[in-house]
């Protein structure tokens, strides 16, 4: 009976057929996964490693560059305001310079106004003296005739 009983199955339903194809089956998935691992371990253990390294450094380095690019920046805006700042006690030199000279002038404008003022109220004032001591003298005089 079991040699009848083989021949009226199908082929495929065979036991031996079927262990076959479910055997090969688990060796191509070991197999598979072994070269999968084998790959990932070489891609790690390779190029990839190293640009994922390297792209680590790089990110490292891109940080603490736009740190001393953001300090350089704000460096910048405090020597702009110094010369800024600079510059506008330069001008403010320069007014204080206008200002003296213009003061100075005035005040030889206001000196010489002054001495012409003193010659013309000593020349008065003498003139006064003259015609006092003249009036005095001329009144001695007619006091005397009389």
């Amino acid at each position: 009976m079991s040699q009848n009983s083989q021949f009226h199955q199908p082929w495929f339903l065979a036991s031996g057929a079927r262990k076959k194809p479910e055997r090969r089956k688990k060796e191509a998935i070991v197999a598979a996964t072994a070269l999968t691992h084998a790959l990932v371990d070489h891609l790690n253990g390779g190029r990839v490693a190293q640009a994922y390294v390297n792209q680590k450094k790089l990110d490292t380095e891109t940080k603490i560059l736009q740190a001393n690019a953001s300090q350089f920046s704000k460096q910048t805006v405090q020597w702009l305001k110094l010369v800024e700042d600079f510059n506008t006690a330069l001008k403010e030199l320069g007014d204080v310079e206008n200002w003296a000279r213009s003061i100075e002038t005035d005040m030889r404008t206001i000196s010489s106004a002054l001495e012409y003022a003193y010659r013309k109220s000593m020349y008065y004032i003498t003139c006064l003296i003259f015609y006092y001591n003249g009036a005095i003298q001329l009144k001695r005089k007619t006091r005397q005739t009389l």
